[in-house]
């Protein structure tokens, strides 16, 4: 009983070495972290369609939020890759940023400064929603209207100035300027179409060949080439392993066929 006790701790311990280093070779690292969820699924289609293999799981560092996740091998191409991309998106905050819903009251200037802002933000925010744009930024101005209106004087009217950075890869721009100035001059008041400037800059995607993933061939197993030698390793340990059982078995059995006729004679 103690030989065969010694003999399966023998075996597990073998096991749980086993089991260790082939976890390690198939780690993978966390490319980007803290992102929402929206964002972390479009990094995973967009590294996807490049040949990466790249998955959504749970911020380590952050439970509520997302993090993306490839082999630490294709680390360095995966970024770049995002980055040509335009990922991550720019952070863009809209009113909520901006009205908090308490402190002190704000005065009637400090009131359009803040519309003006927000209100830039949430349609830089619209415009990076749109599949292909890459960057937006969006600069108003809003006059300040007068309590009393002179008679004869010329109002201020609102006016707009956008930039618009899409991927060629889209083959054409996402919106043209008259879309662009629609949905500006939409969203805010007394601003024309005609008083927003619309600059659209197109981004050039580099030539590049798909991501390829090289196997190297280890017996009919095909493995990155930086595991070939870990997955060797482990050939050759599963292989002491299976020898050490055998003869283990074999003492064993040698052992009590050994010990049985003076077992019967007492």
């Amino acid at each position: 009983m103690n030989s065969e006790a010694k003999f399966d701790g023998r075996w597990l311990a073998a096991m749980a070495i086993f089991v260790g280093v082939w976890a390690a070779m198939g780690c993978g690292e966390p490319l980007q972290h803290n992102l929402d969820e929206g964002e972390a699924n479009a990094m995973v289609v967009t590294l996807n369609q490049h040949g990466f293999d790249a998955e959504k799981i749970r911020d380590p560092r952050d439970g509520e939020r997302w993090a993306v996740e490839v082999p630490t091998t294709d680390r360095v191409e995966a970024w770049s890759t995002l980055q040509r991309e335009g990922f991550p998106r720019p952070e863009t905050g809209g009113f909520g940023d901006f009205y908090p819903g308490g402190g002190l009251i704000p005065t009637a200037k400090e009131e359009r400064v803040v519309l003006q802002y927000a209100t830039a933000r949430e349609l830089q925010n619209s415009l990076l929603h749109v599949e292909g744009i890459i960057d937006a930024h969006v600069h108003l101005v809003l006059p300040e209207k007068p309590r009393v209106q002179m008679t004869g004087a010329e109002a201020s009217e609102p006016r707009a100035s956008v930039l618009v950075q899409w991927s060629e890869r889209v083959g054409e721009p996402p919106l043209d300027e008259e879309a662009v100035r629609k949905l500006v001059s939409g969203a805010v008041e007394d601003l024309s179409p005609e008083s927003v400037h619309v600059v659209l800059n197109s981004v050039a995607a580099p030539e590049r060949v798909r991501h390829e993933v090289e196997y190297a061939q280890v017996g009919p197993i095909a493995v990155a080439p930086k595991s070939q030698g870990v997955l060797q390793g482990v050939i050759l340990l599963m292989g002491a392993v299976i020898i050490a059982v055998s003869a283990g078995l074999a003492f064993v059995v040698v052992k009590n066929r050994r010990e049985a006729p003076s077992g019967g004679m007492a």
